[in-house]
């Protein structure tokens, strides 16, 4: 009883820290609604000849390359700024669209927040994400077109937000919680992809698989069920939380729900991760353990 009213009150007590002009996530109804607002701007990250054979009108096909790059022997790594901002500008992105992620599906839900991270990170303030992604638009029979439309060059300067970042240094120094958004098998060792060089999880990192945010149709779930699995497992909203995955990809999805979604406080995203850290032979990944 005591367990059950202490995730009520976690959940209660979170509120969003910040004004948006849209929500994080968005649905197929309200994007339809608002698809003639002239500062809206939906970003459709899906494979170019997808983006050509049907999209959601007005959108703008950007790749996935854009928002993150190889770098230093990593794989998805934040650009740089400037070409992100020229990018954007040149796509009739500004400082005031009201941007929305559009990904295949919610099976990519992992994909289309680590582009809406690197637009935060970018300082961007109002950016979202199409629960579902293209399918779930699709479905619901909302109007597409092969058309492709070009916006006129935009003024845009990024304003990078180092908190959002978790660097290495940072995993190893914090007195705060680490998430790990892995899968269980992962989490426990017992799969591991092949660039990453250990099995198990950081020591101490508490596992939150990405697969629990969305739905069996691809949809992402209420905010109360998010908020009561992070508390479920023990996660405060008031600390600091560090996530991580393999690659930087999964681990922005419970970033995007935590801080954006819900409003936690301090949320930092690794991109790094598992990829970076467990190269250094100083980090000791534990399998087959709970924490």
């Amino acid at each position: 009883m005591k367990k059950g009213i202490l995730i009520l009150l976690m959940v209660a007590l979170v509120a969003p820290l910040f004004a948006r002009d849209i929500d994080a996530v968005v649905t197929a109804d309200w994007l339809e609604a608002n698809l003639s607002n002239p500062k809206l701007a939906v970003i459709d990250v899906r494979k170019v000849e997808d983006y050509k054979a049907a999209h959601i009108p007005g959108a703008l096909s950007l790749l996935g390359s854009t928002f993150y790059v190889p770098a230093k022997g990593l794989s998805n790594e934040l650009p740089f700024m400037d070409d992100l901002s020229d990018a954007l500008a040149d796509a009739g992105i500004g400082a005031d669209s009201l941007i929305v992620v559009v990904e295949t599906d919610g099976a990519r839900f992992s994909w289309a927040t680590r582009v809406a991270w690197t637009l935060a990170y970018a300082g961007l303030e109002n950016v979202a994400v199409l629960s579902g992604g293209q399918a779930a638009w699709v479905k619901a029979n909302k109007p597409v077109t092969s058309e492709v439309v070009k916006k006129a060059k935009a003024k845009l300067s990024t304003k990078p937000k180092a908190s959002y970042l978790a660097l290495k240094a940072d995993v190893l120094a914090t007195k705060g919680q680490v998430v790990d958004a892995r899968t269980y098998d992962t989490y426990f060792g017992l799969v591991k992809q092949g660039f990453v060089a250990q099995a198990g999880h950081l020591p101490g990192a508490y596992p939150l698989p990405f697969s629990w945010i969305t739905n069996a149709d691809g949809l992402v779930k209420s905010k109360d069920d998010l908020a009561k699995y992070a508390a479920t497992i023990g996660l405060d909203p008031s600390l600091e939380t560090i996530i991580y995955c393999d690659s930087g990809v999964l681990c922005t999805s419970w970033w995007w729900i935590m801080k954006e979604y819900l409003g936690w406080a301090n949320v930092r995203s690794y991109d790094g991760s598992s990829q970076e850290i467990t190269a250094d032979p100083s980090v000791k990944y534990v399998p087959l353990v709970w924490r």
